[in-house]
This record gives structure tokens, sequence and C-alpha cells, in this order.
């Protein structure tokens, strides 16, 4: 459950590393996120918490690269541009950097400005089922090119945390073709997330749905809310 959050929630936002951060995606040193995890499949309800944890920055390769620590213990690596922030990767142990020149996506471009468009690419991790008739895990997994768009910059969010206000929208939309076997052939797979980030604080909010055409295995959805936000 841990990883398949990991996977979905690495961001996409503004940044700076003062202390004072009032930007969208704050990386100052010891800041930490408590969230709780919703996820809905076909086998049913599944309640977890996570945590993510700013753990400081380094250089690697010549580059400044900062540090997010979940709590599985993954270590998620970003590091900021002229063009914008990019997620260089992850790894299972802070002791291993990352290759940083293996994987380097672009997850907000600079400047945020309203209706602001990119692409991105994403793989679905919420469409599986374990029943009848299959004995093990069935699974879909397809990688999908998505739109992603900025729609406001002043959304009102209320979460277990609190209200937060001003938050910025970051809608996320896409769908591609995939031959899932046999047991649901050729299908259309449509995914839609949509972010809300508070200034100085980060996400507070997400809803992913991922759906096919299929009824075998129609649809997961992911809701992961603020429950609580610490600055050490």
């Amino acid at each position: 459950m841990q990883n398949i959050f990991f996977v979905i929630i690495v961001s996409f936002l503004c940044i700076s590393c003062s202390k004072n951060d009032d930007s969208y995606f704050p990386l100052s040193s010891g800041l930490k996120w408590h969230y709780s995890v919703s996820l809905t499949t076909r086998d049913g309800l599944e309640n977890q918490k996570y945590i993510l944890l700013n753990a400081g920055s380094k250089e690697i390769d010549g580059e400044l690269v900062y540090r997010r620590e979940s709590l599985d213990g993954t270590n998620l690596f970003y590091k900021i541009t002229d063009e914008g922030i990019y997620y260089l990767g992850s790894v299972a142990n802070e002791l291993v950097d990352p290759k940083l020149s293996s994987f380097q996506s672009l997850v907000i471009p600079y400047p945020l400005i309203l209706n602001k468009k990119w692409q991105q690419v994403t793989h679905t991790k919420l469409l599986k089922k374990t029943g009848p008739p299959q004995r093990t895990e069935f699974k879909i997994i397809a990688e999908v090119p998505m739109e992603v768009e900025i729609l406001s910059f002043q959304d009102i969010v209320n979460v277990p945390a609190g209200q937060f206000d001003k938050c910025m929208k970051v809608v996320m939309t896409g769908s591609s073709y995939k031959d899932a076997g046999n047991y649901v052939g050729l299908t259309l797979v449509s995914v839609e997330q949509t972010n809300w980030y508070a200034p100085g604080v980060g996400l507070v909010k997400m809803e992913r749905l991922e759906k096919t055409q299929s009824e075998a295995l129609d649809k997961g959805t992911l809701s992961v809310e603020l429950t609580h936000f610490e600055v050490n």
C-alpha cells in the first residue's frame, strides 16, 4: 500500500528553500507531513497512514539535490532549475545515491500561471483484483500519457488538518488502450487525478480515479488527506 502511494504521490508543484517557505512544495529540512490514505479496488477498501519527512539536501554529481523520506524508508529526490522542479527518482536506502542521469521528470514548469499546461506520463496502480476467476492477483498496469493543468489558485480545502485557503488546484487527465489479456482483452484505460496544494504547506488533498471499459475490472480510487503538518 505504501509503495503504491509513494509512486502516485510523486508530486508536481513549486518550491523554495527558506524556513519561511510559502511555496506550494516546501523542501525546508525538518518539515513533516502526516496523511490518511484510502484505497478502493475490486478487493474492497483499505485505509493506511503515510508520512513524508524533508531530510535535507546534498550535492550529487555537482547538483544540489533535495531528499524526502517516506514512512517505509523510501527516499525521493528532487532538484530545482530555472525551468522548474524535477523528480530524480527514488531509492530504498538513504546511503545509496539515485542515478540522476537515468530518470529526470519535470513535475512542474516555471512560471506558475493559471491554465498552464504540460505533459506527464503515469502508470496505473489501482486496477487490481484477487477474487475469482483468478487464483492470484490480477492487475492492469498501463502507461498513460497525461495532460496536466493548473485550474485555480483560490480553492478552499477542508481536511482533518484544518482549512486551507488559496490552494493551487492541479488536474491531470489521460487515457490509452491496453491489451490486458484474455480475461479483459483490449480496453481503454483512463486516469483522472486532482491535487490541491496550500501555500507554505504543500499537498493537502489528492483524489485519483483509474477506470477501464471492462466490467470485470472497472475502476480503482485513491483519496489522500493531510491530517497533521509539523514544522521542526
